[in-house]
């Protein structure tokens, strides 16, 4: 019974990191930059998409420079900031 669980429990770990963050399409990444730009910050480290079940949540933006120090953004599906965060 054990090693019936365990089975299961391992042909369900690929199915679980299909669903992992992403990086962002040339589109959304330029979009969210833009966004970026609009509150005089560049130069992002990383930007993700953020995803459940497949389904697009926001996006993650991290170490972008702006003039007063480095910071990470959250952003909606619509490209607006909902987060900021001194680095």
């Amino acid at each position: 019974m054990r090693l019936v669980v365990i089975s299961l429990a391992a042909l369900m770990l690929p199915a679980t990191a299909s669903f992992a963050d992403a990086p962002p399409s040339g589109q959304e990444r330029a979009r969210v930059m833009a966004a970026l730009a609009a509150v005089g910050c560049s130069d992002p480290r990383e930007i993700e998409r953020e995803e459940d079940d497949g389904v697009i949540e926001g996006y993650e933006v991290e170490d972008a420079k702006c003039a007063d120090g480095v910071y990470d953004f959250d952003l909606d599906v619509n490209f607006n900031i909902t987060d900021r965060d001194r680095d």
